[in-house]
């Protein structure tokens, strides 16, 4: 998820909406990395899931759902939206989340936990 994110954030930093219309080519980038983010969330546990709220996971999944079986519905100016408002919560809460998730699988590990 967090690589799917900072690709996006990284190939279009000050995209404008007009910019976004115009290229077919970032239309393809975003869409194809909202799957990759979606189908990842789709294997997150429930657990983290619910301890890490300020990430909208059904929300996440929902959208690779409806761009994987919807795809001539999808409104490029939404796809946008989600670019500028949800990728950079992603690339912002996704480090903190992992590097708390690994050290409680270390920690388990360690105690003799499966």
């Amino acid at each position: 998820m967090l690589e799917a994110a900072e690709r996006i954030s990284q190939r279009m930093p000050d995209v404008s909406l007009a910019d976004f219309l115009a290229d077919d080519d970032l239309l393809d980038i975003a869409l194809r990395r909202f799957m990759v983010i979606g189908e990842a969330a789709s294997h997150v546990s429930p657990a983290v899931k619910e301890r890490f709220p300020r990430i909208d996971w059904q929300a996440t999944r929902g959208m690779r759902n409806f761009i994987a079986h919807e795809y001539f519905r999808v409104d490029a100016a939404q796809i946008w939206n989600s670019v500028i408002n949800d990728i950079p919560t992603l690339v912002i809460e996704l480090p903190a989340i992992i590097a708390q998730v690994k050290v409680e699988e270390q920690a388990s590990r360690n105690s003799g936990g499966v």
